[in-house]
């Protein structure tokens, strides 16, 4: 087989094998054997991929770095996504040649193979910084580099990979196209008297990138990604010249904004495989974070990531540039942290509470003069890995925006694991992004920027972080139309041409088989039923009904993301998601909750915290933290609201830090 010819039938959407055999042999018993014989097939197949895939780069198809690219320079994890990309077109030829299960393909996969989990025979007293070992029973689950649990079943063509269909047979809506044609002229509801602002919008961006860290299929130690397009955007690379992970948007000629500049594509490169070591299961995406609520995005998913940015004196962390984030010894960034750091008003939580370790550990070190430099910085990670579960999850402040209770005992039967749909509930956060960022300074004069402009100007922070931190207290959140900077302009050209993030959002979810609204909204048990477009009707506005009619063949289709977006767009900002992304929401947090032994309140936990210390937790709050890690001399009565009658400013005197007596040893 040429390599061209190995690149169609793999095609990274892996384009189902065609070919089947007889009934009887359709109906036999694998044996380790034969699935051994399909596995040596895919591997060969893989690495003929991977050499086209090479030859590609030689050639040129690569481009710079998307905003959202990722290190792949890791032996050890490409060695698991490799794994994962053979498991995937062998489970495709296993079905394709006997017409058996997938589930039959995974089981044999596990009985004959000698794959096995490191086992951990008991918990350390901190949390480890990969996730490994919070679950004795399974030591992977919720660890980095692991994959994403899924809440519905996967939405693939062919149930493994391939990229799906309308259940009519045509192709679904082109993404592009439902972001001009749906989702820009879709009917809002008034916004609420009382508004949240922007720092209610950047924690749930914040705590959903702390638990999920997804990246597009990337080249091997080089800094480009996969080009998709043709160098100039006019068009998709056909598939014998384009690499197998390519999942292109195209874009009509006449595309209201994209025309002008005779741009045809935005380049999407399909996500990364994951895998478990001891496990089989097939077209599964890969999670770079770890799935609990540990500040993985300050302190890293790796002790290799932390190693570099703890300075080794009085338990701190290294921070570079207006004390902003923790940086390496070159001053650099924590990998992680790139796609804050790119974005920078995103990495307003994120300073708050690598300030905060600081400010834990230098108080510290000063109330028990005899702990070490290793004690200091546990405890203070501890601590304030504390404070970001409070502040999220016990304090309410999930159940008040998305009128979810979150409340889970721990139990080692629940699995941590990041759901792939919840990280599509938080993409949904991208509507409400307004056009500008906003900095207000000490004399209440105001600094703007256009949000395109901000891009990859981290040193907006790192100059004046406490005027970006009271801009963002007081600025509203976009409830509107899309602003224009997120659908045309993320990551722009010099002539202003850029991504369109919420098309982007649209194709991840078929790249990655989310479950469609329908489909989503069933398992949740959600009434009214939805079982025509009609129905829609029930829970959406009508002129919203008639674009979905517009749009898609079956109500069946609509894609997830596209029918949450309509569901909330139905109670806009009150709360901030409806009831299909909310039910997914309350289901993820209640299994980092509840699937995370080391959680500040669990009597499970090995070593817990006292009495005394988790009442000292709860009263550190938002505020709080807000004016013992910057020099504000005030803040507002409710953190998350925007400036009013209701909402009156306070002295920051009446906001403390953190009270460290239960601490004393």
């Amino acid at each position: 087989m040429g390599i061209s010819k190995c690149t169609a039938f793999l095609v990274f959407s892996f384009v189902l094998i065609s070919s089947f055999e007889d009934s009887n042999q359709m109906n036999s018993k694998i044996g380790c054997p034969e699935l051994s014989r399909i596995m040596r097939k895919a591997k060969s197949l893989v690495e003929s991929e991977t050499n086209y895939s090479e030859l590609l780069e030689q050639i040129g198809f690569l481009k710079r770095p998307f905003l959202f690219s990722a290190d792949s320079c890791n032996t050890d994890l490409n060695t698991k996504v490799k794994n994962a990309k053979v498991n995937t077109i062998a489970a495709q030829i296993y079905r394709s040649d006997y017409n058996v299960s997938l589930q039959e393909f995974e089981t044999s996969a596990i009985n004959c193979t000698k794959a096995k989990t490191r086992k951990i025979s008991a918990h350390q007293k901190y949390r480890s910084i990969d996730g490994r070992g919070n679950n004795l029973k399974n030591p992977e689950w919720g660890a980095s580099d692991t994959p994403f649990s899924r809440y519905g079943p996967p939405n693939y063509e062919d149930g493994i990979y391939k990229i799906k269909k309308s259940v009519t047979g045509a192709d679904l809506p082109n993404a592009r196209l439902l972001v001009q044609d749906l989702l820009m002229k879709a009917v809002r509801s008034p916004p609420p008297k009382v508004t949240y602002n922007m720092m209610a919008l950047l924690i749930i961006l914040f705590a959903t990138h702390d638990l999920h860290y997804q990246v597009p299929t990337t080249t091997h130690c080089k800094d480009a990604d996969i080009r998709c397009c043709s160098k100039d955007g006019q068009y998709a690379l056909p598939n014998e010249l384009s690499n197998s992970a390519c999942f292109p948007i195209e874009i009509s000629k006449e595309d209201p904004f994209y025309k002008h500049e005779n741009i045809g594509c935005l380049n999407v490169v399909r996500s990364q495989l994951g895998t478990y070591s001891n496990d089989a299961k097939p077209g599964q995406i890969l999670n770079r974070a770890t799935a609990y609520l540990d500040l993985s995005l300050i302190y890293g998913n790796h002790a290799s990531e932390l190693r570099p940015i703890r300075l080794y004196e009085g338990g701190k962390l290294r921070m570079g540039k207006g004390n902003l984030l923790p940086v390496d010894s070159k001053g650099k960034y924590l990998p992680s942290m790139d796609r804050f750091v790119v974005t920078p008003i995103g990495s307003i939580w994120p300073a708050l509470f690598a300030r905060n370790h600081n400010n834990l550990a230098e108080r510290l070190a000063k109330l028990n003069k005899h702990w070490d430099n290793e004690t200091v910085f546990q405890e203070a990670r501890r601590i304030n890995i504390a404070n970001f579960q409070f502040n999220l999850i016990t304090a309410k402040n999930i159940e008040k925006v998305f009128n979810k209770v979150v409340n889970e005992s721990y139990s080692e039967e629940r699995n941590a694991a990041t759901c792939a749909e919840f990280s599509f509930t938080y993409r949904a956060g991208h509507y409400y992004i307004p056009q500008h960022m906003v900095l207000r300074h000490e004399n209440d004069s105001e600094t703007k920027y256009l949000q395109s402009d901000t891009i990859g100007k981290i040193d907006i922070l790192e100059n004046d972080f406490d005027a970006v931190l009271s801009g963002a207290t007081q600025q509203h959140l976009n409830v509107e139309q899309y602003a224009d900077e997120v659908v045309n302009r993320i990551g722009k050209n010099p002539r202003g041409y850029g991504m369109d993030l919420i098309a982007l959002d649209i194709q991840r979810g078929r790249d990655q088989g989310i479950s469609s609204f329908v489909e989503i909204r069933r398992k949740c048990n959600l009434k009214p039923e939805i079982n025509s477009f009609d129905d829609f009707g029930k829970i959406v506005n009508k002129t919203n009904v008639d674009l979905l009619k517009r749009m898609y063949e079956s109500f069946e289709d609509v894609d997830f993301y596209v029918g949450g977006l309509l569901e909330s767009f139905a109670s806009i900002g009150n709360p901030l998601a409806g009831p299909t992304f909310g039910c997914v929401i309350g289901e993820n947090y209640n299994n980092v909750m509840g699937g995370d032994i080391y959680f500040f309140t669990h009597p499970d936990n090995p070593y817990p915290f006292t009495t005394a210390q988790i009442n000292a937790v709860r009263k550190y709050r938002v505020s709080n933290i807000f004016c013992t890690n910057s020099n504000l001399n005030e803040t507002y009565k409710y953190w998350s609201l925007t400036p009013g009658a209701i909402n009156p400013k306070i002295k920051c005197d009446d906001y403390p830090p953190m009270d460290l007596s239960a601490w004393k040893d």
